[in-house]
């Protein structure tokens, strides 16, 4: 739509990152003051944890489950909605041939987000709500949990390098210019380097 078009600006991502990282600070900062080296009596050994209580319910709820959890499932799925209805009008758009394919190739790259996004995070977060929530008193299917748990974490925190492989994976524009980059650029200057180093100066 043309009026959300003024919005697609780089100066105003800019901003936005600035801002993101601003609040992020300030909701982290008390991380620094709040944790505490605790001995742990049976086993005398030094854990660094938080004592605070108010601060482990802030920490529980909002900085795991909704920043850690819900947020980036809700802002995927968003773009994901918008990514289904821009492949549903886009037949139906006077736009270039070129234009159109990458707008398909975007399509795809972030439904397949949506999609790895839903396997990666759903799981670790239920597993997380049951150990926290459901009250289990048997000690072996709470190490099971806790097992299925730290799996699921790893898959957890490969969410946050799948763009990467998504792209590559989805977007033949991107693998050109990835081997564009690689081949070309980097790999040149690399040779240029190692051309300089091996030069031998003349004595006159």
């Amino acid at each position: 739509r043309i009026r959300w078009q003024r919005w697609c600006h780089i100066k105003i991502a800019y901003r936005i990152i600035i801002f993101a990282i601003f609040i992020a600070i300030i909701e982290q900062s008390p991380c620094l003051f709040l944790y505490e080296h605790i001995k742990i009596s049976t086993t005398n050994i030094i854990i660094c944890t938080i004592t605070n209580e108010f601060f482990i319910q802030f920490n529980t709820y909002f900085n795991y489950l909704i920043i850690g959890n819900i947020l980036p499932y809700l802002i995927t799925f968003s773009f994901g909605l918008m990514a289904y209805r821009n492949i549903k009008e886009i037949n139906y758009r006077t736009v270039p041939l070129v234009r159109r394919e990458l707008d398909k190739q975007l399509t795809t790259m972030v439904l397949i987000q949506v999609i790895y996004t839903f396997f990666s995070i759903l799981p670790s977060m239920i597993i997380y709500l049951i150990l926290a929530y459901g009250n289990i008193q048997d000690l072996v299917l709470i190490a099971q949990l806790r097992l299925i748990y730290a799996i699921m974490t790893c898959l957890y925190y490969s969410y946050f390098a799948s763009p990467f492989y998504i792209y590559v994976c989805a977007s033949e524009r991107f693998r050109r210019q990835l081997i564009h980059v690689i081949s070309k650029i980097h790999l040149k200057r690399f040779q240029a380097r190692i051309a300089t180093v091996n030069q031998v100066i003349p004595h006159i």
